[in-house]
């Protein structure tokens, strides 16, 4: 009997039809997957009646919204300690694939044994044409990282080109069971956003390639789990986002942490130069737009960020002088 070689790993916040969606997607996969939901919500009784319907779909009910990448960390627990697959897929609840897409990530990996992690191409749901993810890079002039060719042709040369990349979306991640064993999963200051790049940042640093598979196609609704953020075209940051405050604070909170967690040397600097341009950047149209709450987390995230750095400098130095006492 055929086994499989891929558990999915989907995290739904109130998003059960999305939810469902997506497993039906993956049903009808020509790869045979296990599947893992971790409700956030955290007791969604329309998820659950939903996946009645599913019963050998494993449903992990977090004790409160823990945010996305703690939600995949239960999952990602879930599948090493009980699972035999060789890759764990990260894939976002309002995100479906095709029945070859699967496939095509497993065959990858076993032509790229030097990659631990591997990332699709990425089209939006309600317009396959258009691209939303064709391989990432981090740039820290922007302290994040960037899509070349966004919100254009999805079948464009560089969005077709396979390669190795610096950034991969959280959105859909495909990774061997024995690097996330290394990687631990996402770091779980990170409540949502940027969270992704912390972890690629941080097996970059660990000498985890990552490599991007054009062939392999996932369409992503973009926000499914809060349709109240969609500021036009997906753009988080406009003044008509109801959510521009909770999505400005962590933003610019987790842009903070990644880099004090991991720009060093040159990259120090440029986020150093860089960053209060990008913040002036965003703060003239917020107050134009009569959005002085989108300012305001914007600062309170760069508190918080000081506050964060300020305990886990104190977690690092008590676990120093542990060390240093047991030796």
């Amino acid at each position: 009997m055929r086994s499989a070689r891929t558990c999915v790993v989907s995290v739904s916040y109130r998003g059960a039809a999305d939810t469902v969606a997506c497993v039906r997607s993956l049903l009808a996969s020509e790869a045979l997957v296990e599947i893992v939901v971790v409700d956030t919500t955290p007791n969604d009784p329309e998820l659950q009646a939903a996946l009645e319907l599913f019963p050998f779909v494993t449903l992990i009910r977090a004790d409160e919204n823990v945010g996305f990448g703690r939600g995949n960390n239960l999952g990602i627990e879930w599948a090493l300690n009980h699972s035999r697959c060789e890759f764990v897929f990260l894939l976002n609840n309002d995100a479906t694939v095709y029945p070859e897409s699967i496939g095509h990530l497993e065959a990858a990996m076993s032509c790229n044994a030097g990659a631990g992690i591997m990332t699709p191409r990425i089209a939006y749901l309600d317009d396959p044409q258009k691209l939303w993810y064709g391989g990432g890079e981090i740039d820290w002039r922007r302290t994040s990282a960037f899509t070349p060719g966004f919100n254009q042709s999805a079948q464009a040369k560089l969005a077709m080109t396979e390669r190795d990349v610096t950034f991969a979306s959280g959105c859909a991640l495909f990774v061997r069971a024995s690097v996330f064993g290394k990687l631990g999963g996402f770091d779980p200051r990170f409540f949502m956003y940027e969270e992704d790049l912390e972890l690629c940042l941080r097996a970059r640093e660990m000498g985890i390639r990552i490599r991007y598979i054009p062939r392999s196609l996932i369409l992503h609704r973009v926000q499914g789990s809060d349709p109240g953020a969609a500021g036009g075209a997906g753009n988080m940051w406009s003044v008509e986002n109801e959510k521009l405050p909770f999505y400005a604070f962590h933003m610019i909170r987790n842009r903070l942490l990644n880099v004090y967690l991991h720009a060093r040397g040159r990259n120090l600097l440029t986020a150093m130069i860089f960053f209060p341009l990008f913040i002036l950047r965003r703060a003239i149209p917020f107050l134009w737009g009569r959005r002085p709450d989108a300012v305001m987390a914007m600062f309170q995230g760069m508190a918080d960020f000081w506050r964060t750095r300020r305990g886990a400098e104190v977690r690092q130095g008590l676990a120093k002088r542990d060390t240093s006492a047991n030796g």
